[in-house]
């Protein structure tokens, strides 16, 4: 019974009014008067906790012999009801909050990540991109050696599906143009650009929306920077080298 009070109280109903609701399930029909002897609770309380289970739809009222009788509605269709109109309300109030959650990251943050399981879930949220384009830097390191290559295998297919365009740029110490498969780059919603040597950037980093992510293979550590303007500045930089540095 302590159970099915605290999933009760989780679907709004208060400590008496669980007690009077339970009580007349039990009893199907009561008066105030019955369910009060059944619950030990005061006749003033028993209507206040009526009221409340009325206001919630999971109690009517029926009038016999010209005495008014409290029935308690099917539990099942009564109480998926109310789950129904508090999931209304959550959708309804969900875009405000989120609103205003989003003016709290309005200054910058940052989150590290550690050992694979931490990296893959960092790497992960790249597919949260809204603006549909990722740009990043691969030099040193293939992300299948780090990750997984059955990991990277389908992270690069729901980028494809969620219709998200990579721009790669790599440096030509670990990657040269003669060795990459334009056709599968196409295939796999990906550019790529290549730059000089002298350019080559130790870990991997990618930019998008208002994030950076960077992920070093030698410290087995990646983090995430949240922030309009950083993550501006390094797509300033990205798009100067693609334009004008890389080939």
């Amino acid at each position: 019974m302590e159970k099915i009070s605290r999933n009760l109280e989780k679907l709004g109903l208060a400590g008496k009014e669980i007690d009077a609701y339970l009580a007349l399930l039990k009893l199907k029909s009561a008066s105030v008067i019955q369910l009060a002897k059944a619950t030990n609770l005061k006749r003033t309380t028993v209507y206040h906790c009526l009221e409340g289970l009325i206001d919630k739809n999971l109690v009517t009222t029926v009038f016999k012999n010209d005495k008014r009788f409290y029935v308690a509605e099917d539990p099942k269709e009564a109480l998926g009801n109310l789950l129904k109109e508090k999931q209304e309300t959550i959708h309804e109030v969900l875009p405000e909050l989120k609103n205003i959650f989003g003016i709290g990251l309005s200054q910058p943050e940052i989150k590290i990540y550690r050992n694979v399981t931490g990296l893959r879930k960092l790497f992960e949220d790249l597919l949260k991109s809204q603006e549909k384009i990722d740009r990043y830097y691969l030099s040193g390191t293939l992300l299948e050696n780090l990750l997984g290559a059955e990991f990277v295998e389908n992270f690069v297919k729901k980028r494809i599906k969620l219709g998200i365009t990579s721009l790669s740029l790599r440096a030509f110490e670990k990657y040269h143009p003669d060795w990459e498969q334009k056709e599968t780059h196409s295939q796999q919603n990906r550019k790529v650009r290549f730059l000089p040597e002298k350019y080559f950037i130790t870990p991997y980093l990618a930019i998008y929306d208002d994030k950076v992510v960077v992920i070093s293979e030698e410290e087995k550590m990646g983090f995430i920077i949240q922030s309009q303007e950083f993550a501006q500045a390094q797509k300033t930089i990205f798009d100067i080298l693609w334009e004008t540095v890389a080939i």
